[in-house]
């Protein structure tokens, strides 16, 4: 079935690397800033901790950053950036591109699940930071370059899920539903994989392997739930 008026913009290579990077130096702060955030929470820990922990001066921080809240925001821009690196090549495989709507979501959310195996501290730390963004009430625009990086991946989501629609692999119903469809799809998938990182090691019968098995589960009811 084709849906007319539908148009793939898949991100280009050139794209995945426009934004800007941040310096060796800047990147030594910002590992040891996310290291920290992650095993206390971003309330806890202070512009002196990080220095510390970088084993740099609490000034250099400040001159590079200038805020703790700027600090965190360009700590999550570089985490999301570094780890999707991964990812990214595999959606610019002719392979990828010549597979139906459907299977390109099933591949999106099977390589989500191969990054919570191996990453577990990434989507510990991305649930942090997004409370803390609510209750310190960042602004928009200090969040643009971070959103930026996340609309690269809702592009390539977005685009599978308008080719499986075209493609017939997905049910047309849901071509009314828009952007809609996507934020339940990966906000129910997400929250599961962030509930998992925090409370996974919290009991015996929790471990990173049963984790797995439970978003492998939940991937496979998201999309035969599309069909």
């Amino acid at each position: 079935m084709e849906q007319k008026g539908v148009m793939l913009m898949s991100p280009k290579k050139e794209q995945l690397e426009e934004l800007e990077e941040e310096s060796p130096k800047s990147v030594k702060i910002l590992d040891a800033a996310f290291d920290l955030f992650t095993q206390r929470g971003l309330e806890d820990v202070s512009m002196a901790d990080i220095a510390a922990k970088a084993k740099v001066s609490e000034d250099l921080i400040y001159e590079l950053f200038t805020t703790k809240q700027n600090l965190a925001v360009r700590t999550a821009t570089q985490v999301w950036a570094t780890r999707m690196e991964s990812l990214f090549p595999t959606f610019l495989k002719p392979k990828f591109q010549s597979l139906k709507g459907i299977e390109q979501l099933h591949d999106i959310l099977y390589l989500f699940i191969k990054l919570y195996e191996k990453e577990t501290d990434f989507l510990r730390f991305i649930y942090l930071f997004d409370a803390y963004a609510v209750k310190e009430k960042i602004p928009k625009e200090s969040m643009s370059v971070y959103e930026a990086k996340i609309l690269l991946l809702k592009q390539i989501i977005s685009d599978a899920i308008q080719k499986g629609i075209s493609d017939g692999t997905i049910n047309e119903k849901f071509l009314s539903y828009g952007d809609l469809l996507y934020f339940t799809l990966m906000h129910t998938f997400f929250s599961e994989a962030q509930k998992l990182s925090l409370s996974g090691k919290m009991l015996d019968m929790d471990s990173q392997l049963q984790g797995s098995v439970q978003l492998k589960l939940l991937a496979d009811l998201l999309l035969a739930s599309l069909k």
